[in-house]
């Protein structure tokens, strides 16, 4: 189950998704700047992530992407604010 942190970095990949269309590719740099953590953090995550196969990475490790199972995490976590509502 993703931390907080990492549903910070699967919500923005997935909103990218919806918006562009799968897998929703975004520069790294990219996406420190748009989340309002730390660039540590940000790259602890992606990290994570990449390890638990919920996001992948080009072969030069400077864009990630959501992977199916990661969007199924972003959409768990979407239903499960819906429910809190």
């Amino acid at each position: 189950m993703p931390t907080p942190t990492q549903n910070q970095v699967i919500a923005l990949l997935a909103k990218e998704w919806d918006t562009t269309g799968p897998p929703g590719i975004m520069d790294i740099t990219d996406i420190v700047t748009a989340l309002p953590l730390a660039r540590t953090e940000t790259l602890a995550a992606l990290k994570d992530l990449f390890a638990d196969g919920l996001i992948d990475m080009n072969k030069f490790k400077t864009s990630a992407f959501l992977t199916p199972d990661g969007y199924a995490a972003a959409e768990r976590e979407r239903e499960g604010k819906k429910e809190n509502v």
